[in-house]
């Protein structure tokens, strides 16, 4: 869905959800705007550690349990619960590859 959205000089710009991007082309602003829209404990923690460490959709994509550790998100429960969110994407993205090379 687009929506319009003002640049600098007031002039309205289409702007693209970042749902509707692949996640690979995710900015550091999209990752934090999908923590957000998460409803896992912790999201917020999750936020400061993506925008402190510039997580991008392409690093998300990457995360590890070990990576998730060294960036601070100590809880197990809440790297598990990550991780699985991150799978989904993950799958998503693969579903999203699929389907551009049987439209090709």
């Amino acid at each position: 869905m687009e929506t319009q959205s003002q640049d600098s000089r007031g002039s309205k710009q289409p702007k693209i959800s970042v749902w509707q991007k692949p996640i690979c082309e995710w900015t550091v602003e999209d990752v934090c705007r999908w923590l957000k829209s998460t409803a896992f404990a912790g999201s917020a923690l999750m936020v400061d550690m993506a925008t402190i460490h510039a997580v991008s959709g392409r690093a998300l994509l990457r995360l590890t349990d070990g990576k998730l550790e060294k960036m601070g998100i100590v809880g197990k429960s809440q790297r598990q619960e990550l991780m699985e969110q991150v799978l989904q994407l993950r799958l998503q993205r693969e579903m999203e590859d699929l389907l551009q090379i049987t439209e090709a």
